[in-house]
């Protein structure tokens, strides 16, 4: 494990690397009749030197009720787990790789989260290294992502029919950020656990996305607005979102910008690092071409430049998207 200090210089280049290495078929194509038309670049732009004012309440369509009620303890299922330890004042990365022996079909997904868990990243794809758990960088992932988590996560449950399929044979990357504040030790075992059903009750096939830019620069002591977007590869139908930013973060809204009905409101509302969790809302269709729009508002209070990064010190603008059908694609879409 690293220092903060030797962390914070290291990583932006490492994420970077691998983030851009994901993009190019990502899904994010451009627009059908587009052409070489640009998109608009994302967007960091200073607002204010002053605190924000109060949050207006949410405009964000109402949470649904989730179709698929989330199980009791003694119906979960543990998918993989990964015990660590990290050293006072240090913060650091621990990969856990498990190949799955039969097909999943996932309903329901709930993180296991220790104090000293900044965040899981949960991915799959065909096996590359031996399963087992060893230290790692942020950049070590699969194509696919199938779940994340953040502080405060609660179950995420689909709607009815749908599932995410973790195929036989495949191999998960479990990538674990973790951060240890404190003046001792911290040890612990995060993981995720799953609600599976047979495939005949999931002929719906979901996949996860991480729309959003990289392209994050805040000045010191000032309130600024930073916005992103991804270009939907397919049709398909949006059911869940969560916006990812870090400490600086204050207030985030997703919009899905369409050809068809116009802009709609997926999450509208205050952020809160310590409370990371998924929306489900009522479907919301989107054509290949449309574009989701990840806008994020960041208070700067401390005396710093703070600009992107994976450190919990450094800043983000993303937005996790639950979409069916899926058409395989990788998970980063930031375009």
């Amino acid at each position: 494990m690293t220092s903060l200090a030797s962390f914070r210089s290291r990583f932006e280049s490492v994420f970077i690397v691998a983030v851009l290495a994901n993009i190019a078929a990502c899904g994010s194509a451009e627009p059908a009749g587009t052409g070489n038309q640009p998109q608009p670049p994302a967007t960091t732009t200073p607002t204010s030197t002053t605190p924000p004012p109060a949050m207006p309440p949410p405009s964000m369509p109402p949470p649904t009720e989730p179709p698929t009620t989330p199980p009791s303890t003694s119906d979960w299922k543990t998918l993989l787990t990964g015990e660590w330890t990290m050293p006072s004042g240090t913060e650091g990365y621990v990969c856990v790789r498990k190949t799955i022996d039969e097909d999943l079909f996932v309903t329901v997904f709930d993180a296991v989260n220790p104090k000293g868990t900044h965040h899981t990243f949960l991915s799959m794809g065909d096996p590359n290294g031996p399963d087992g758990i060893e230290p790692c960088t942020a950049g070590v992932n699969q194509m696919q992502q199938i779940f994340g988590s953040g502080v405060g996560s609660f179950p995420l449950a689909f709607p009815q029919g749908v599932a995410v399929n973790i195929k036989k044979g495949a191999q998960l990357v479990l990538n674990l950020h973790l951060f240890n504040t404190g003046l001792a030790d911290l040890s612990g075992t995060s993981g995720t656990r799953i609600r599976t059903v047979a495939a005949s009750d999931a002929p719906i096939i979901a996949e996860h996305l991480l729309a959003g830019t990289v392209r994050v620069d805040l000045p010191a002591a000032q309130t600024t607005s930073t916005t992103g977007y991804c270009t939907m590869s397919t049709d398909a139908q949006i059911f869940a979102v969560t916006p990812h930013m870090h400490k600086l973060g204050v207030y985030a809204k997703i919009v899905a910008e369409r050809a068809v009905g116009g802009e709609a409101v997926l999450y509208d509302g205050p952020y809160d690092f310590e409370q990371q969790t998924y929306v489900s809302i009522a479907p919301v269709a989107v054509q290949k071409g449309d574009r989701v729009r990840v806008d994020c508002t960041h208070n700067n209070t401390t005396a710093e430049r703070v600009t992107f990064g994976e450190s919990t010190l450094q800043e983000m603008c993303f937005a996790g998207i639950f979409r069916y059908p899926s058409d395989g694609s990788p998970f980063m879409c930031i375009r």
